[in-house]
């Protein structure tokens, strides 16, 4: 696989602090509000059916009626969950509860089986959260209930709508709501912002002394864990929520889990909320059940160090069980090259022994190593496999999975997602057509340069002073569509030393700059035989025993 380096043109920075600068090089044009503060968040006025729904809400918060709260069983989906239930609670809402789905037991979406567990706690209002665009017969099972439904979602609709009493959706057809790449978490933050204005134009006593900021943790970790696309909107979510939680504001079960993931609340990033703290929330999910996430993140101080602890155990499971997978990844991916047709656009992997929770990961790893999009698929019940596909750049992978729908009906048992990541099921007996006509819409929408890797690279490093570099890695919320900024330099290799784990430890010298630089090449398992090397990487500040350090995070090298 080619990795080119790109330089961005025209870029002029002289000054790390200056992010007006890296974006104007980027075509990102700068808020005229101050950076990231909440006042410049999109009002909720245009966000199709938000009104509707905010007034059952208000009528079903002066009634005291009960509200089942049903996500689902990612990190989006748990804090999508809390969310709502600690903001009903906040404005007034008593008998507030949750579920949710197992995912090996009943899948994704509102089923009618969900459903039918849902009715056990006999709810007056159902509220979906991060999930039930597309769950047409589980929404009619608790309309024909006599249960009302709000679904609350952000993944793409498919043909219609259900039938729900209201729907609060900024990708839905209508919806002129600018920010289409909220996150779960983000629309029902929405939804509760809606429902305490009505709250408070109906003047109760003290609803306009409700907080909902505090509720901004719980925003940023959904947010950048789902890796949505950080447009301004999201980035000011975010970093009010970072703010917070730097602040000491976070609320029990965060804090613990930032402490057991080895990490400084103080100086927490949202590269560290994205890809330490998120994959332990997410473990749940994955290896057993949500509720556990849920369960840390409404945990009282007493009880959030013990059930943090029980996401880390899961989430080193998790990691051996990918390990394992990724071996055998690679074995098929050897046999893929060693094919007749081994020019393939999309790749299509499935092993029996394979985990379900595990497969969007493997697809993960597998897409940055082929820069191709990935399915791969684990063995579900009943004949059925159920497959978690990642997408590159320049492919819509939910829009690619209706095309194929469309072009041979029956094949996909459920498919939906976005654009980069989406879900499928199939027969098993159906994996081999589903991997030939993947890969044939796969090059119908690509070409052979959209699966080079690009790097593309701000230029030189104007500065390597700590203050700086610091405020460039911490001030700013980067993540899905607002990357951090990589910079390429030619360097002199002093030090290199394995580590234990498989990375590469590196001493660096410039000829710009008098004293030696560190570096870490995460996932480099042997030492570069040159002495002279062009480095990609981004800036990092590296704490070790109270000291903070400047420290090159490397990303690829050329000769």
């Amino acid at each position: 696989m080619t990795i080119e380096l790109i330089r961005r043109p025209g870029q002029t920075a002289t000054d790390l602090a200056s992010l007006e600068t890296l974006l104007s090089v980027r075509g990102i044009a700068v808020s005229t509000q101050p950076l990231y503060a909440l006042a410049g968040l999109v009002p909720p006025d245009t966000m199709k059916g938000l009104d509707p729904a905010a007034s059952l809400l208000v009528t079903a918060i002066q009634q005291q009626s009960r509200i089942l709260i049903i996500g689902d069983y990612d990190a989006d989906g748990a804090t999508s969950v809390a969310l709502m239930i600690e903001g009903l609670r906040l404005l007034g809402a008593r008998h507030v509860e949750y579920l949710v789905p197992n995912r090996f037991e009943y899948g994704y979406g509102l089923s009618p089986e969900l459903v039918d567990l849902a009715l056990t706690q006999r709810p007056d209002l159902i509220i979906t959260v991060d999930q039930g665009i597309v769950s047409f017969e589980g929404v009619a099972a608790a309309k024909a209930a006599g249960v009302r439904v709000i679904v609350t979602d952000h993944h793409l609709p498919g043909q219609g709508l259900p039938a729900a009493d209201a729907i609060v959706n900024p990708n839905q057809n209508g919806c002129e709501f600018p920010s289409k790449a909220l996150a779960g978490v983000g629309v029902a933050f929405y939804l509760l912002i809606k429902t305490r204005a009505l709250l408070v134009a109906a003047r109760p006593e003290g609803s306009d002394r409700i907080n909902l900021a505090q509720l901004l943790d719980l925003v940023a970790l959904g947010t950048v864990a789902d890796l949505v696309p950080l447009d301004e909107n999201n980035r000011r979510l975010v970093q009010s929520g970072i703010k917070r939680i730097r602040a000491g504001r976070a609320r029990p079960g965060i804090q613990a889990l930032i402490e057991i993931s080895g990490l400084d609340h103080r100086v927490l990033t949202t590269t560290q909320l994205a890809f330490n703290v998120a994959p332990r929330l997410n473990a749940a999910g994955r290896l057993e059940d949500m509720s556990l996430g849920v369960a840390c993140l409404l945990a009282t101080p007493e009880a959030a160090q013990a059930s943090a602890a029980r996401l880390d155990e899961l989430n080193r499971t998790r990691r051996e069980i990918e390990q394992s997978m990724q071996a055998q990844a690679a074995e098929l991916l050897l046999a893929v090259g060693r094919a007749p047709d081994s020019a393939r656009f999309g790749i299509s992997l499935f092993d029996s022994r394979w985990h379900e929770g595990v497969v969007g990961i493997l697809a993960s790893r597998v897409r940055a190593q082929c820069a191709r999009p990935v399915f791969a698929f684990a063995e579900a019940s009943n004949g059925l496999l159920k497959g978690s596909g990642r997408s590159i750049e320049g492919l819509q992978l939910r829009d690619l999975l209706a095309e194929m729908d469309a072009a041979r009906q029956g094949l996909l048992q459920k498919f939906g997602g976005h654009a980069m990541a989406a879900g499928v099921t199939i027969r098993q007996e159906d994996f081999s057509e589903f991997a030939t006509l993947f890969d044939l819409h796969a090059k119908a929408h690509l070409s052979g340069r959209d699966l080079n890797e690009r790097i593309v690279s701000e230029g030189l490093v104007p500065s390597f002073d700590l203050e700086r570099v610091a405020g460039l890695v911490r001030d700013h919320p980067w993540g899905q569509g607002f990357p951090e900024p990589i910079f390429d330099e030619g360097l002199e290799i002093v030090e290199q030393k394995v580590l234990k784990g498989g990375h590469l430890k590196l001493k660096l010298l410039s000829v710009r700059f008098p004293a030696a630089l560190e570096g870490i090449f995460f996932n480099q398992d042997r030492v570069i035989d040159r002495r002279n090397v062009r480095f990609a990487f981004k800036l990092d500040v590296n704490r070790y025993r109270g000291v903070d350090r400047v420290q090159l995070l490397i990303v690829h090298y050329w000769p």
